[in-house]
């Protein structure tokens, strides 16, 4: 069997403290600032991300259902999930840097294919369609730190700008 990998990388600045910013890393709190975000939690001691905790989503776009699970969590700092779904795995490492009076958040993500069939799961994900997908996913995060209140905005939109690589001009700081 063939598999391939492909590694991405997006770094932003945000307005917000590493404190105030990683709580917001979470499966439960994405529903705070992610529009029609949806999950599954599985498996969590204290009801929220940590350690160990097992969620699942399904985005509706022909992946199928995928489970996650935190694999690294240094509160106010980095946060890890290994996410393993039919047609690929995705490791991701977000990490948390101070920066004067905000932070810098980095997003990787390390996505492998899990069969030659599938491989265009790893096509479609080109460095313009994360580009596209990670701007917007921190206009939501940055808009919320400011604001207290999500972005109003058709996440479903996004999703669709996502498969075009194309940053959604109505979301704005």
């Amino acid at each position: 069997m063939a598999s391939s990998r492909i590694n991405r990388v997006f770094e932003t600045r945000l307005n917000s403290t590493p404190a105030r910013v990683f709580p917001l890393l979470c499966p439960v709190r994405e529903y705070e600032w992610i529009p029609q975000w949806q999950c599954e939690m599985i498996y969590s001691e204290s009801g929220v991300a940590e350690l160990g905790c097992v969620f699942s989503t399904d985005f509706n776009d022909g992946l199928g259902t995928e489970v996650w699970v935190v694999s690294h969590f240094e509160p106010d700092s980095k946060i890890g999930f290994v996410r393993i779904g039919p047609a690929r795995t995705t490791r991701y490492v977000i990490e948390l840097k101070p920066e004067g009076d905000g932070s810098i958040i980095s997003w990787r993500q390390e996505i492998t294919s899990l069969n030659d069939q599938d491989l265009r799961s790893l096509e479609a994900h080109s460095e313009a369609k994360y580009k596209a997908l990670m701007t917007n996913l921190n206009k939501m995060l940055d808009h919320f730190l400011r604001h207290g209140t999500p972005l109003d905005i058709d996440a479903s939109r996004v999703h669709n700008k996502r498969k075009t690589g194309e940053e959604d001009e109505s979301i704005s700081r």
